[in-house]
């Protein structure tokens, strides 16, 4: 029997995966020159089915990277001048916070430990303010609410990672200035493309700044943007990512955001409502308005492996606590889990007690 993956990322691919991969080689897509009209097509739809789908407003633009963490160097160095404030709920906030500590951007930390942010903390002239959708090391969420909130206090560009939430946790996107993913996570492929969205406010932030800094190389925004108007990207770009992220993006259209949105909310509950009933497991966020929907984050009595294992004989793989924790479980709830398998899942964990 064929192994599912629950695991945070690489996760379980999209079932169409593999079909789309396929007719890629069939169709010669990976042979293609990157300044081709056949790319140029490619690229052109990927990022009109992207569009569609998240009703992205106009005013804003697409770029392809190699990943998130690319993404977040882009923008410190396209976006930043000396200042950028940081909300911290994990580990992945905590790296952006250092990655500007590294480019010597003087970065402000609110450290929040898997708690809501406090809106009345946050400075509102920071140049760029750091916020994370969904924190995949910890299993905490930001709704969208507290992000317009955010939207109605702050002067500054707002910067939001959606790497384990995009599309199944919604928010507004014109409280964002920009967001940025990748696709190995909600939207199940394989890992090596990130995907950065930036309005004009950006650009012109962007415009301002490489007057006075190196902005980057070939991947400045200005070079990112200036390509993408041509449907191009500065070098050879991961193709067989962004082709069968277009078809993937279109599968996704074919069966609703708001389906999407509705599923994943009935298989947390579900998940959630056996974590709270099993003796030998306890949710990791206490605040239900907090709980992530797409990384459900159990501590055990137990060390992890006994579940971990448990699983694993049934051919469902999930993931252990981030870093080196042994009482903790990581599951995923991404599009490509089905109501059928979550339902699984919960049952043959109510097993093992």
């Amino acid at each position: 029997m064929k192994d599912i993956f629950f695991t945070p990322g690489p996760s379980e691919l999209f079932f169409t995966v593999e079909d789309h991969i396929r007719n890629g080689f069939k169709n010669n897509i990976y042979s293609i020159s990157h300044r081709s009209i056949e790319f140029k097509k490619i690229y052109e739809d990927c990022t009109n089915n992207l569009k569609s789908f998240l009703n992205i407003p106009d005013g804003y633009h697409i770029a392809f990277l190699s990943s998130a963490n690319e993404i977040w160097e882009r923008i410190i160095q396209n976006l930043i001048e000396e200042e950028s404030g940081h909300c911290i709920n994990g580990a992945f906030s905590k790296k952006f916070h250092d990655f500007a500590l590294l480019n010597k951007i003087n970065a402000i930390p609110y450290n929040y430990n898997n708690k809501e942010y406090k809106i009345d903390e946050i400075s509102k002239s920071h140049e760029l303010l750091a916020l994370t959708l969904n924190e995949t090391s910890t299993g905490i969420m930001c709704n969208k609410n507290t992000i317009s909130k955010i939207r109605s206090k702050v002067d500054s560009l707002i910067a939001l990672d959606c790497v384990s939430g995009i599309p199944s946790i919604p928010f507004n996107i014109s409280d964002v200035d920009t967001f940025y993913f990748s696709v190995q996570k909600c939207f199940g492929l394989p890992s090596g493309l990130g995907v950065w969205i930036y309005n004009d406010e950006c650009l012109n932030k962007h415009n301002k700044l490489k007057e006075k800094k190196i902005t980057g190389t070939y991947h400045s925004l200005n070079k990112l943007h200036q390509m993408g108007l041509k449907y191009q990207t500065p070098e050879t770009p991961n193709v067989l990512g962004i082709y069968v992220f277009s078809k993937v993006v279109k599968d996704m259209m074919n069966v609703g955001i708001e389906n999407i949105i509705r599923d994943t909310n009935y298989k947390s509950t579900l998940l959630y409502n056996t974590i709270n009933n099993h003796p030998g497991l306890k949710p990791y966020i206490k605040n239900k308005n907090l709980q992530s929907k797409t990384v459900i984050i159990a501590d055990t009595i137990k060390e992890a492996d006994f579940y971990i294992n448990g699983l694993r004989k049934k051919g469902k793989v999930i993931g252990k606590g981030y870093g080196s924790l042994t009482n903790q479980i990581r599951i995923a709830n991404f599009p490509t889990h089905s109501k059928e398998v979550f339902e699984s899942l919960c049952d043959e964990l109510n097993q093992l007690k």
